[in-house]
């Protein structure tokens, strides 16, 4: 089959390697095997590659998420050939060959029930949205617990979770009538855009990983209640400084690269009251969790995939070095067939 293999790390983006004559898992009792038509690229598979990622063995078929139809149910009652998936985490492209390939053989408990595709909605439109969506929905509203009073800081603004996370706050899914209130954060003034177009209500300018004062402003004096942490040990110490007395702080993502908090004093950092968690898509419950619904709500417009860029399966490298130089403004997906 044809797949997209990480023969060791670290690597550099063109370094990974398409083949044509990968071999073809066999199917296995309490796995699906997928036949995989795309999947998005995430920040895990980029840490892989550079070496950061403990306990892998290589070579590799990287990936963690994907999306395609059952080619055979291994033994679970829930699935029969043909119907539409998705799968992400329980070990992909980690433990086992990922989702960078023609087929993916992965447990039953990390593969979605089956999915009714709306008609308008393409492959890479779908595949822009299982681990993004789900991880925002996870941390919304199993880690923060977001209510509609809320103020709600996302730090990592235009990261794929980021957008995610400031469409599913004001989306009906949290809060039919009253809408939590959303500041987001970026670097780049370009890509506000991007970021006012998922849901923001304030978008702000990222200067030297400080943006306390400026959601103080926003918040008149009373800072963020809940925030979304995405950038990592840079902006952490920051971002506490930005929330009320009682806020939390989910940290769930790192895209700086900095996983550790340097010079970080809980004493002050935390004080009076404020609350420090994190979440992780490696705890999701796929089974439970909205996917139907965020699928139709981004087919109806409600929720946008914010899909960034489209590229081939043979062209996972390129695709590995755009998101590397952080161009992307959303999420970036590959195609294996053309559409």
């Amino acid at each position: 089959m044809r797949a997209v293999v990480c023969p060791r790390a670290p690597i550099a983006p063109s370094e990974l390697v398409y083949t044509t004559n990968h071999p073809t898992p066999s199917p296995k009792a309490g796995h699906v095997l997928i036949r995989v038509k795309a999947y998005g690229l995430n920040r895990s598979e980029l840490f892989t590659r550079q070496g950061h990622s403990p306990g892998i063995q290589f070579p590799r078929v990287l990936g963690i998420e994907c999306v395609g139809t059952v080619k055979d149910a291994g033994g679970g009652s829930l699935w029969k050939a043909g119907d539409v998936v998705a799968a992400c985490m329980g070990g992909m492209g980690r433990q086992f060959d990922g989702g960078y390939a023609e087929y993916a053989l992965v447990p039953h408990s990390s593969v979605s029930t089956p999915i009714k595709l709306p008609e308008k909605m393409s492959w890479a439109e779908f595949a822009a949205i299982p681990e993004t969506f789900l991880t925002a929905w996870g941390t919304l509203a199993e880690s923060l617990k977001l209510q509609p009073t809320d103020t709600l800081l996302i730090r990592g603004g235009t990261t794929s979770v980021g957008l995610a996370c400031a469409a599913l706050a004001k989306s009906t899914l949290f809060a039919p009538d009253v809408k939590p209130t959303v500041i987001s954060t970026t670097r780049s003034e370009a890509k506000s855009r991007a970021i006012k177009a998922a849901g923001a209500d304030v978008v702000l300018l990222d200067k030297d990983n400080a943006v306390s004062e400026q959601v103080k402003k926003a918040t008149e004096g009373r800072g963020a209640t809940k925030c979304v942490e995405l950038v990592g040990g840079t902006t952490v110490a920051d971002s506490f400084q930005s929330m009320s007395d009682d806020g939390i702080v989910s940290m769930i993502g790192c895209v700086s690269g900095e996983w550790t908090l340097k010079e970080f004093n809980p004493m002050s950092s935390l004080s009076p009251w404020k609350h420090f968690t994190i979440y992780s898509s490696h705890y999701l419950d796929i089974s439970k969790a909205p996917l139907q619904w965020i699928v139709d709500a981004v087919a109806f417009g409600e929720l946008s995939a914010s899909l960034d860029k489209v590229f081939k399966m043979e062209e996972t490298g390129a695709a590995h070095a755009y998101m590397e130089a952080n161009s992307a403004a959303g999420k970036v997906v590959c195609l294996v067939d053309p559409e």
